[in-house]
């Protein structure tokens, strides 16, 4: 492994350590599955509005999820090396990371067993919900962990113990929440919201049940069927209509410009569907609805090759009367100008070649097909209408006075034509000054081979790739490979590049057990690499797949890449992981600065009660606290884990927040000033820390200092 790789590797493993993705597995947990199946999918209201599904790490790198690595992802060797370095990290490694001083953070560390997932349910007034599993199994053993969290932000903790159903209170500031734990399963659902009260958690929690047809299913299957992967849904039938009260009147008419208002469903995620790893983007449109320049794609391909493709490139072209409709909405859109230049291109195009554009469309599609094999490089397009095409031929013949030839080479016919050279005319100037130059290029022809071969058209640009073609046997259907050895499905797609690499399979079993080694030397865990099976033993592909397709279905349309197991494939060799320490190189700082903000966030929280006895102070007094006053008001020393000090100024009342020089970079103090407006007092805020640390209301307000 390279020393870039071996960097890499690190930073991949700071980031998997930073989001719970190695965490031990102590206990009882020991008999469970190291990730277990998210459930809220499966228990979704109908009145969802969106839904979210953040991975477990583990469960996105290293569990089995239907890839081509499953084999030696479910191999007991590999089963027992993840749990001994899971062990190491949590033991070796997280002690030495200050990050890990977080509560929140330990509790993912320590006890989480599944994905997180998040949803927005509308109800009487819209909340969120969020799922997860711990490895936790009775209320005492959770209220132990919430007790943990108190300990060090007492501005959240448990109301009170958790009653006999496992339903409980979760005293937070500014938002009221309520939970219940599953303590057979070690299941906890947290209910969230500003309206969210004792009522309306019972009415919720009736209200999740078993619902295998919910609506987002469809799209999820397309993105991610695994449930182990990056999965966000958003309900935009239920959502749009919000957005448009949120929205002014003019952001929603560029909204709808764009055609986004039709859009009843949207998701987007990174995982596992139809056995390849898949990065999708996709979105619902109901039948009927006007599709403005997005044309109807309809694929049936039945072309040829010998063997399996190494690549293959697929265009959709549209029907005339397709072509006719997306020209008449284009010229809509399109100023004077815009038809105008348009008509003369369309004159030209039938000038030259003496056809229409429609009668092309006539004639050929809707795929057009460049395909690279055993015989060679070629393109094939269907053909629609025999007697068109001839006719078309015919009428090019004419107009450019030539004809193409015709050549019969064992039973097969071959077509075979000269064209002018696009280097023919090269002008007076260049004729003048090097006029052998001129005359040579002038020589140039332009020559096009083709034959028919069932519903295609097959084109090379020399004859021998065709006359290879023929003579080879058997031939796979390419619609088939397409299919079942790419799983990629191309009956909508109006693009689609997919092609195979060699090894692949095996380059990222070899990565995968380089990592493990990696991480198990720096978490000073056991593993025995020679445990590992080899690639031949787990019979392991000899290609793997790769490809983007573009599908604009009906109602779906979509972009989606495919590959193996991980994006990175796509960069070759070791992408995969350097593409991973990129995102890590960008994450991991904005993690540090967030768990920063959190920090000066405590200072804040404890300043609540401050603002609130100051303002009484005022409207009791008409005047802010004087010396005597401020200074039973004020917290000089000791006022939390990473605030030294909380001191209220005589007179003006503003708070003064003094932070510890070794939880806040460099020290710093906050600002709030508090400001008489009649009947109210106004607080602004202002601060003496970095920017990128301080809440955004105090980036913006000047306090004084």
């Amino acid at each position: 492994m390279t020393h870039v790789g071996r960097i890499s590797f690190v930073i991949t493993t700071v980031l998997l350590v930073f989001i719970g993705g190695f965490s031990p597995v102590p206990g009882h947990a020991a008999d469970d599955p190291m990730v277990r199946a998210p459930w809220l999918r499966d228990h979704l209201p109908d009145d969802a509005l969106a839904y979210l599904r953040i991975p477990h790490l583990y469960g996105l790198f290293a569990a089995p999820k239907g890839n081509v690595l499953d084999p030696a992802l479910r191999s007991d060797a590999n089963m027992r090396s993840i749990r001994s370095i899971r062990q190491g990290i949590s033991d070796n490694v997280l002690p030495l990371i200050p990050a890990f001083d977080n509560p929140a953070l330990r509790l993912l560390e320590r006890h989480q067993q599944s994905p997180v997932e998040i949803a927005i349910v509308a109800g009487q007034a819209p909340s969120v919900v969020m799922s997860l599993h711990l490895d936790l199994r009775s209320n005492v053993e959770l209220q132990e962990v919430f007790d943990e969290i108190s300990a060090s932000n007492s501005a959240i903790g448990l109301a009170a113990p958790l009653n006999e159903n496992g339903i409980g209170q979760v005293m937070t500031a500014g938002m009221t929440a309520f939970i219940q734990f599953d303590d057979a399963t070690g299941r906890l659902l947290v209910n969230a919201g500003p309206a969210v009260m004792a009522e309306s958690f019972t009415v919720l929690l009736e209200a999740i049940v078993p619902n295998d047809d919910h609506a987002m299913h469809a799209l999820e299957m397309r993105v991610d069927e695994s449930g182990q992967g990056f999965f966000h849904w958003i309900n935009a039938a239920r959502a749009i209509p919000m957005m448009q009260l949120m929205m002014q009147p003019d952001q929603f008419a560029e909204f709808t410009a764009m055609g986004l208002d039709k859009v009843s469903a949207a998701a987007i995620g990174w995982g596992v569907a139809n056995g390849k790893g898949r990065l999708s983007v996709a979105a619902d449109l109901p039948g009927g609805s006007d599709r403005g320049l997005l044309p109807y794609i309809s694929n049936d391909i039945t072309a040829r090759s010998i063997g399996n493709p190494d690549g293959l490139i697929l265009f959709s072209l549209p029907t005339a009367a397709e072509f006719t409709r997306l020209e008449s909405r284009m010229l809509e859109k399109a100023g004077a100008d815009g038809q105008s230049d348009w008509l003369k291109a369309k004159a030209s195009f039938r000038e030259n070649l003496g056809i229409a554009i429609e009668d092309l469309f006539e004639a050929v599609g809707p795929e057009l097909l460049v395909i690279f094999d055993e015989a060679g490089d070629y393109s094939a397009i269907r053909l629609r209408d025999a007697a068109r095409w001839k006719r078309l031929v015919n009428n090019i013949a004419k107009e450019i006075d030539s004809k193409p030839e015709k050549k019969r080479v064992g039973s097969e016919t071959y077509f075979h034509w000269r064209l002018s050279s696009v280097f023919g005319d090269t002008g007076d100037a260049l004729a003048e000054k090097t006029p052998w130059l001129a005359e040579l290029l002038a020589r140039q022809q332009e020559h096009v081979f083709w034959t028919e071969d069932g519903d295609y058209l097959y084109f090379a640009s020399i004859p021998q790739i065709l006359i290879d073609r023929a003579a080879s046997r058997p031939k796979t259907d390419v619609g088939s490979w397409l299919a079942e050895t790419q799983r990629i499905d191309a009956e909508s797609a109006i693009l689609s590049v997919s092609g195979t690499s060699q090894k692949l399979p095996r380059r990222l079993y070899a990565t995968y057990v380089e990592i493990l080694q990696l991480l198990a030397d720096i978490g000073q865990a056991d593993f025995d690499i020679w445990s590992m099976p080899t690639a031949a033993q787990l019979e392991l592909p000899r290609t793997g797949t790769l490809g983007f397709t573009a599908s604009l279905g009906d109602p779906t349309l979509s972009a989606e890449f495919t590959f193996e197991n991980n994006p990175g494939e796509m960069l070759g060799g070791l992408g995969g992981v350097a593409m991973v320490g990129v995102l890590a190189a960008i994450a991991i700082p904005a993690y540090q600065d967030y768990t920063i903000r959190a920090k000066v966030s405590e200072g804040i929280n404890l300043s609540g009660a401050k603002k609130a006895a100051i303002v009484e102070y005022y409207f009791e007094n008409g005047r802010f606290p004087d010396m005597t006053a401020a200074m039973e008001m004020s917290t000089p020393e000791e006022a939390g884990k990473y605030t030294r000090a909380i001191i209220i100024e005589p007179d003006t009342g503003r708070i003064l927040v003094d932070y510890r020089e070794e939880e806040i970079p460099g020290g710093g103090q906050l600002y709030l000033r508090p400001e008489s407006r009649g009947g109210y007092v106004e607080w602004s805020c202002s601060a003496t820390i970095a920017d990128k640390h301080l809440p955004a209301a105090c980036r913006v307000n000047d306090a004084g200092e």
